[in-house]
């Protein structure tokens, strides 16, 4: 067969040879051995028979470059062997490049892929592995013997064909095979495949989760090919049941599982057996709260502090408070649920968990109500005749000083409306015994949070208890400014361990503005404030990936960023704005109030990248709350909060950091840089407006950001004459042109760029004012701002090369800039690796 296929080798080698990206080598592959494509579940191409990963240049004649490439491949096979996939596992396992190629057995790297003694971190995306495993695979013998096929030899390459094609025909001996295994975890996911195929066919007498339990287990089906029959014992009563199925579907399915051969892994599976109904399969296909399989996640953080299956001790109790249909639980084994209470509001929920989780202990109760006045009496509850909603299993327990407790739990996040305890609000969201609780020991608004009421109790219910709390929530409780008297006074744990991911997981959750999510592990037992205490999340992504790990940095409200600059006290009436040119002059509890030497209005509402947006350079006050003055003496400070608020990029995760005032001194060259790079961003809406009425006076808005000086534009060509007449008739120099000229020898190349190309802009503008809609935009003075110019040139499709060159270079300061950000502490850096 190689013989006959020597005329490809040159074909083919000069196409991988001339070949740009790994694209391109993996189109030659698959057109060159008639492959199709299967990409589903990120694979580089699948095939049953084999799976390919395929790169640009791995340089496979090193081995640890090798090594690289198959721990990637492994992190793929794992997950089809254990995984939610349908797909079985391929036998062989086609590492490919432009200049050659290795065919290895699957089965031969089990040991590996498969970790017996959980040595690896299979969190980690496929394509950073992780790198014990990478050192391990570049020592072992078998990669040492791995031959790799050379596509400079002709030779070579006829036998990789040879073998490849006899691989992806099945033809190819194997060295060992490996199946799919039935686990606890995945059951249900094998259940929805088993009955895609056979579901049809067996449903008439017995619910098909029968038939899948008996399917599943070893020795308890017979199953005749030559009649395409089925045997299947049904239950204790071990009923045989009589199906058709064909031998061809049956055969396949039980070529990619191996059934179940563990009494303990199938006692757990029969225990679990009425989670395969209707009401589950939607709870499977995420439609309740939180999403499964970070649930799932949370098992296995609390198992790194408290060790693996830490039920089995005995020393241990769980209680979620808020259990709701139990999805923070639904993967505990069986076992670990008669040391479990779970607690949720609402009847219907009780009776679902019930079902779901027959060991544990389930009870219907309001935790931010019910027992409050008997947990206040701290330990002196027992002096009286008190009545309890709690059960007395669970008051024994809590009583008991050698237990640990495990706090599960995803606390609700309603908020009231209402300030003080003697309104009513007609939700009555959180207007708790708890709250009133809380009000009087003035913990301000953090008291009308469901969730900040949960944790109340929680603190003074295990005081003086080994209590590990296992939170679920948005991040705003470890940095919020209105959260801090909350971190001062309650939460000031331990943090053991956590991750991060995006809301947007969650159903019913904004996917076009999505925020981070945490569940962190707090020891309650040893009491630290957090801002003493380096908080390190894992990051996960929406395939519950680890990309990367999240700093979250907690320090006092003192030292954010908006406590940096001087505000000056507003003593002037001015229009205010709302943007640009627009002003807003009947708005509730408008501001309207500038300081004595103002230049511009900096909008700087609230400390965090969640208000990105709320971050602009106006030329009066903004109608709302959240701006202030910036005069001369605060003018440089204002440009650096304003360009360190838009340079960075919001993502869901960083959406809720806070920027911190810097930890060092702000070199001048940072400020220059700032400054000329707010000039031209479009966070720059200062304007100059004529005779604007306002509460029946008449104001000159001059724009203090105009960037050059009048000597310098009245050379220029001005198309429009009354602009040029209002420059002759005005004799002020703009405070920016003046801050310009002062510090122009000291400016970097890049800025000097900006400038340069701000200028050419600006020519163009003024030579072209004729054509332009002027009376749209309010343009009738000769300082008119940035916004103005570059709105009025594209609104007539106008200085598109001088508007791109000028963001070209723009965008390069922008890069000198943004490192900086963080390098100075305005922003926690994040570490990615996507």
């Amino acid at each position: 067969m190689a013989k006959s296929k020597t005329y490809d080798f040159g074909s083919f080698t000069q196409a991988l040879a001339q070949s740009g990206t790994e694209e391109d080598v993996k189109s030659l592959y698959a057109q060159h051995f008639d492959l199709k494509y299967n990409t589903k579940d990120r694979h580089d191409l699948y095939t049953p028979e084999v799976l390919f990963e395929f790169k640009y240049e791995a340089h496979f004649e090193t081995r640890k470059n090798t090594a690289r490439v198959l721990a990637q491949m492994l992190y793929y096979v794992r997950r089809l062997k254990f995984g939610l996939t349908d797909k079985r596992i391929s036998s062989y396992l086609c590492l490919a490049d432009k200049k050659a190629a290795l065919l290895l057995p699957t089965a031969l790297w089990k040991e590996f892929y498969t970790d017996p003694q959980d040595l690896y971190d299979w969190d980690l995306t496929p394509s950073n592995p992780d790198t014990r495993l990478i050192a391990d695979l570049a020592q072992s013998d078998k990669l040492k013997n791995a031959k790799v096929f050379s596509f400079e030899s002709q030779p070579d390459y006829e036998v990789f064909y040879e073998r490849l094609s006899l691989a992806l025909k099945g033809t190819l001996p194997l060295e060992g095979f490996d199946k799919k295994l039935i686990t606890e975890e995945n059951f249900e996911s094998v259940f929805v495949y088993w009955n895609q195929i056979f579901g049809d066919s067996v449903r008439n007498g017995f619910k098909t989760s029968r038939y899948f339990v008996s399917d599943i287990q070893q020795g308890n089906t017979i199953f005749l090919k030559e009649q395409s029959k089925a045997f299947f014992r049904i239950g204790q009563s071990g009923e045989i049941k009589e199906k058709k199925i064909f031998a061809k579907d049956y055969e396949y399915f039980w070529e990619i599982y191996e059934r179940v051969q563990e009494p303990a892994v199938m006692r757990s599976i029969l225990a679990k057996i009425d989670r395969l109904t209707d009401e589950t399969m939607r709870r499977f296909h995420g439609e309740f709260f939180t999403p499964l399989p970070f649930a799932q996640k949370t098992l296995e953080y609390i198992e790194k502090t408290l060790g693996k299956a830490w039920w089995k001790t005995g020393k241990y109790r769980l209680w979620d408070m808020a259990a709701g249909t139990g999805n923070l639980e639904y993967h505990l084994p069986t076992e670990a649920l008669p040391f479990c209470y779970l607690s949720t509001l609402y009847k219907e929920d009780v009776e679902h968990c019930e079902k779901l989780f027959p060991k544990a202990t389930i009870f219907q109760y309001d935790y931010l109500n019910d027992d409050v006045g008997n947990v206040f009496l701290n330990g002196s509850a027992h002096l009286f005749n008190i009545t309890w909603k709690l059960p007395e299993k669970l008051r024994q327990d809590l009583a008991d000083p050698n237990l640990t407790w495990i706090i599960l739990i995803n606390p609700p996040f309603a908020t009231s409306s209402l300030a003080g305890t003697n309104e009513t609000n007609k939700a009555g969201v959180s207007d708790t015994k708890l709250r009133k609780m809380m009000h009087k020991e003035n913990l301000g608004e953090v008291s009308r949070e469901l969730f900040a009421q949960f944790l109340y109790r929680i603190k003074y219910e295990f005081d003086n208890k080994k209590t590990f709390l296992g939170l679920f929530s948005t991040l705003k409780y470890l940095n919020s400014n209105n959260d801090q008297k909350f971190r001062d006074t309650i939460f000031q744990f331990k943090f053991e361990n956590g991750f991060a991911f995006s809301s947007a997981n969650f159903s019913g959750t904004s996917k076009a503005s999505p925020f981070p999510v945490g569940f962190l592990l707090w020891n309650l037992a040893e009491q630290t404030p957090i801002e003493k205490q380096e908080l390190r999340l894992d990051v996960f992504n929406h395939q519950v990936e680890k990309i990367g790990v999240k700093e979250i940095v907690v320090a006092h409200r003192s030292n954010f960023l908006n406590k940096w600059i001087k505000r000056p006290k507003g003593i002037k009436k001015f229009p205010p704005f709302s943007s640009g040119i627009t002003i807003k002059p009947n708005t509730k509890d408008v501001r309207d109030r500038i300081s004595e030497n103002f230049i511009a209005s900096l909008m700087c509402a609230s400390n965090d990248l969640q208000h990105q947006n709320f971050t602009a350079l106006l030329s009066g006050p903004y109608v709302s709350a959240g701006s202030l003055s910036i005069e001369p003496d605060n003018f440089e400070k204002a440009m650096v909060v304003h360009a360190v608020r838009r340079l960075p990029k919001a993502t869901w995760l960083n959406d809720r950091d806070q920027f911190m005032q810097p930890q060092k001194e702000v070199p001048l060259q940072f400020i220059l840089d700032a400054t000329v790079w707010n000039l031209y961003c479009n966070s720059n809406q200062t304007v100059a407006l004529k005779n604007i009425n306002y509460k029946n006076e008449i104001y000159q808005i001059e724009n203090h950001f105009f960037p050059f000086l009048k000597a310098e534009i009245s050379q220029w060509k001005i198309s429009d004459s009354d602009v040029r007449d209002s420059l002759l008739a005005h004799s002020e120099e703009r405070f920016m042109a003046q801050w310009l000229e002062k510090n122009k020898t000291q400016f970097s190349k890049e800025a000097l760029a900006v400038l340069a190309a701000g200028k050419a802009l600006w020519q163009f503008y003024f030579e072209r004012l004729n054509e332009l809609n002027t009376p749209k935009f309010k343009i009738q003075t000769w300082d008119a701002g940035y916004w103005q110019v570059r709105n009025a040139l594209a609104d007539q499709n106008i200085g598109e090369k001088e508007t791109l060159f000028l963001k070209q270079k723009h965008n390069l300061l922008k890069a000198k800039l943004l490192p900086q950000v963080y390098e100075l502490g305005f922003l926690a850096k994040e570490n990615l690796e996507y």
